[in-house]
């Protein structure tokens, strides 16, 4: 399966609605059966998936998550209750795929991408599954998203933050104007941060389309916060549906704070739309988040932690927690970052928690210039 996927990358990122419209027309357009929450955003967009997905799994909803990228399997791409697609089913929505692929070179739309293709085959699998709900994340911005085809219950931006700018750009406003795209009139929007630059883009965007903005921070307010470090936090919060008070949140790092207001945010409008979701629910559930490969502890004695962080923004995320959960301490930083990323950036911002740098070369094409990102660190760290 993960063969078969990874053959689908030498057609590249083709930004555009065309191809994953002709082939969910070909296999009966199934997103149109789905009740969908579309998630968009520099990062954070797979932890306040995995909260909203676990907080509806224990309310009794049939719940289909689709993020993007996967660590181990293509399968984890796909899941419905948490539990990743088999590969019986898999294989067998590939076969029931391929003649649409076929459709859809011989209308002149070329081959469909790797996650064009993932995507309906999400799709598919979610209508066939009869989910309750389907939390969409986009792949990379928004307008031009393979998910941008769904009509949305919610939609969300945890964050804007400059990265794909080869796709995006080329500055923040660009960005934020891609993202944005996922908007639909009529429907809600969370945002989960305060930028005033991507606040105003927003604002415009919700007057246009007659959506209404909603300020997860200014909705979903979470007070009382101790912190526990790797046990994550006890706090109160209160939103116009919740009064909580002692809620234990399991995902540590203060970064996951803004996550979860993003979430509460999203089910609150949820059960304005007619989801019931008990506060009873909430107590159970939020202690038993789990998201691999965001500040994952996988060895104690001594502690190595696993981070997906990938951009700049998400890196200030990690050092951010590292000075919490860390305080005395400097880490053995072993690290491989992509050609077009801020490498520079990133190994500065993560230069006050290092004690030596190992530097990796990343599989596949984008992680040829290693060399010089290597070159990058021997000025940045003594070892």
């Amino acid at each position: 399966i993960d063969k078969y996927f990874k053959a689908l990358t030498r057609f590249g990122i083709k930004p555009g609605l065309t191809r994953i419209q002709a082939l969910l027309s070909y296999l009966g357009d199934p997103h149109d059966r789905l009740t969908n929450v579309h998630i968009a955003g520099t990062n954070g967009k797979g932890s306040v998936a995995a909260i909203i997905s676990q907080v509806l799994i224990e309310e009794g909803y049939r719940v289909g998550v689709f993020t993007s990228p996967h660590l181990r399997s293509y399968k984890e791409r796909i899941r419905v209750n948490q539990e990743s697609i088999s590969d019986d089913d898999l294989w067998l929505l590939i076969k029931e795929i391929e003649p649409a692929i076929l459709e859809c070179q011989r209308a002149g739309h070329g081959n469909p991408t790797e996650f064009e293709t993932l995507t309906a085959l999400a799709f598919l699998y979610f209508a066939r599954q009869e989910v309750d709900v389907a939390v969409v994340e986009t792949g990379m911005g928004g307008t031009y998203d393979s998910t941008n085809v769904v009509n949305p219950l919610v939609t969300a931006i945890t964050n804007v933050g400059v990265d794909h700018l080869k796709y995006l750009g080329p500055g923040l406003q660009d960005v934020a104007r891609n993202k944005a795209g996922i908007m639909k009139p009529g429907v809600p929007l969370i945002y989960g941060d305060h930028d005033p630059v991507v606040l105003k883009i927003l604002s415009e965007n919700s007057d246009q389309l007659g959506s209404s903005l909603v300020l997860a921070e200014q909705t979903a307010k979470i007070t009382r916060v101790i912190n526990r470090g790797w046990e994550g936090f006890v706090l109160d919060f209160s939103t116009p549906e919740w009064i909580a008070e002692g809620v234990n949140f399991s995902l540590p790092g203060s970064f996951q704070l803004k996550n979860l207001a993003t979430a509460l945010s999203i089910l609150s409008q949820m059960q304005q739309r007619g989801y019931k979701i008990s506060q009873e629910t909430l107590y159970t559930s939020l202690p038993r988040i789990r998201w691999s490969g965001r500040l994952e502890r996988i060895h104690r004695d001594p502690d190595v932690i696993l981070d997906a962080a990938h951009n700049l923004h998400g890196v200030h995320s990690l050092a951010e927690a590292l000075a919490e959960i860390y305080p005395e301490q400097k880490a053995v930083l072993v690290i491989g970052i992509l050609d077009d990323k801020d490498s520079l950036g990133m190994l500065q911002r993560l230069e006050e928690f290092t004690r030596i740098c190992i530097v990796t070369r990343p599989e596949g094409e984008r992680g040829r210039n290693w060399l010089e990102i290597f070159r990058q660190a021997t000025r940045v760290f003594p070892e």
